[in-house]
């Protein structure tokens, strides 16, 4: 009887220890979310960008994390009377959003695609069904 209680003590210590971790990591990778910078409607962004990646729904810019609502590797942007999913547009390119402005735009090869910020964060809201 004494063998199984200490294993039910070990088994309870390891669960709180666990939920401890993971509550720890969960904060800290939202404290780190929102303290990056912002791709918003009431921010600027200016960057020439060298390297991007999409790593764990994040957005990677020149190795910097951005906090880019709801903006991922299938964001449309649009140039004329057709678009590239982000994922899709080479590097290097530009890209540019003035401050209170909806509007980001990439810039590649004299060319000036855009998205339209508002709508990707309507469609994060959404559930991406774009209700």
């Amino acid at each position: 009887m004494k063998k199984n209680k200490t294993i039910l003590i070990i088994y309870v210590i390891g669960i709180c220890i666990g939920i401890c971790f993971a509550y720890i990591m969960l904060t800290r990778e939202i404290k780190k979310h929102k303290n990056a910078p912002a791709i918003d409607f009431a921010n600027s962004v200016d960057i020439e960008v060298k390297d991007i990646s999409f790593e764990r729904n994040g957005l990677f810019l020149n190795g910097k994390e951005y906090n880019a609502n709801g903006i991922s590797a299938y964001s449309k942007f649009y140039y004329k009377d057709s678009y590239l999913e982000f994922e899709s547009i080479n590097v290097p390119f530009i890209l540019r959003k003035h401050k209170q402005n909806d509007t980001l735009k990439i810039i590649k090869d004299e060319k000036e695609m855009h998205l339209l910020v508002t709508e990707e964060i309507e469609y994060r809201k959404n559930g991406g069904t774009g209700n």
